[in-house]
């Protein structure tokens, strides 16, 4: 795909909302706070609702309550924005300074570069809030931020939370998966876009995403996340593929193992203990970078806890779906 031109005057941000007025105008505000291009950019807001509410100071568009999902409302922002650069920020979101131009800013040093993922964090929240920031979510959380070591690097994944692309490109791979309506659409695009040329991270540009500060919560958003993930594997090639790679990692078909296992041997139930603190240790080793971080390290002992709950909602929602088909309808 051949490169095109930069110009800093034509950016569009698009952000997508739902029933949340305040954390809509939290991250509006923190937008055009956030620096030069935030006050100057055009900022599409599109939003489903039962009755329009014209904003100031943006492109509003209103959507009636149809529930078309994540997919369509994006492609209707995408369709809206004037700008050869789209970034996208999540409503409750709250973009820290210099983020839109730390975001644009590998556009301008290589012409190639479809699209930027920014750093997705947390702040002023609860020990589970930071353990799932650790663990990687959302938009890479942590995880991320550490592994590029304060350098812009390659990625294939680009979340909607924080993230821009060329528009050419955006048009160029048909634009959103308007039938993921659980969600993964922008992990759809990501890997179409990242296909067409380079994508990458840059660690200096940051928002702050609302924490989720109980288990409960953290488990209903992976049931979620499990369905998404289902309806992006039926959007790619060798589903069936995909869906054996999951039984063989599936915790239900691993705990039927176990169970299993444990009729034939009961005394072996003497040894879970042990494989509980084993599986405890791994986990904190793996994530040990943490602890290098003071606002995350307090919540280094929760991740085990957390990444078991994460793992668990996701297996509920990858059979809901398989069993439902709904994930992509």
């Amino acid at each position: 795909m051949a490169p095109s031109a930069f110009d800093p005057s034509r950016l569009s941000i698009v952000i997508c909302t739902k029933d949340r007025p305040a954390d809509l105008a939290r991250a509006l505000a923190s937008i055009r706070e956030s620096g030069d291009v935030g006050k100057r950019a055009e900022i599409v807001v599109v939003e489903e609702s039962d009755v329009p509410s014209e904003l100031p100071g943006v492109r509003y568009v209103h959507l009636p309550r149809q529930g078309r999902g994540f997919g369509y409302a994006r492609n209707v922002g995408v369709g809206e924005a004037q700008g050869d650069i789209i970034l996208f920020i999540d409503d409750d979101c709250v973009a820290e300074g210099g983020w839109a131009e730390a975001l644009i800013e590998p556009f301008h040093m290589d012409p190639y570069v479809l699209g930027v993922a920014g750093a997705v964090l947390v702040t002023d929240c609860g020990l589970i809030g930071y353990a799932e920031n650790i663990l990687g979510f959302p938009g890479g959380g942590l995880r991320y931020l550490d592994k590029a070591h304060g350098q812009v690097v390659p990625t294939r994944y680009l979340s909607t939370c924080n993230c821009a692309y060329r528009r050419n490109a955006v048009l160029e791979v048909g634009g959103f998966v308007e039938g993921a309506r659980w969600g993964a659409e922008d992990s759809l695009l990501a890997e179409r876009i990242s296909a067409l040329g380079p994508c990458v991270y840059t660690p200096q540009a940051v928002v702050y995403h609302r924490p989720r500060n109980s288990l409960r919560a953290n488990f209903a958003w992976f049931v979620r996340r499990g369905q998404s993930e289902i309806g992006f594997m039926r959007a790619t090639p060798a589903f069936w593929k995909s869906v054996g790679y999951l039984l063989r990692g599936s915790l239900i078909v691993r705990g039927l193992a176990l169970v299993l296992l444990l009729a034939m041997w009961p005394g072996l139930v003497r040894l879970l203990p042990l494989v509980v603190l084993m599986y405890a240790g791994v986990i904190l080793w793996r994530f040990r970078f943490a602890a290098a971080y003071p606002a995350h390290r307090q919540a280094l002992w929760l991740v085990p806890v957390v990444k078991l709950t994460m793992d668990l909602g996701t297996e509920v929602g990858r059979w809901k779906a398989m069993l439902t088909r709904s994930s992509l309808q």
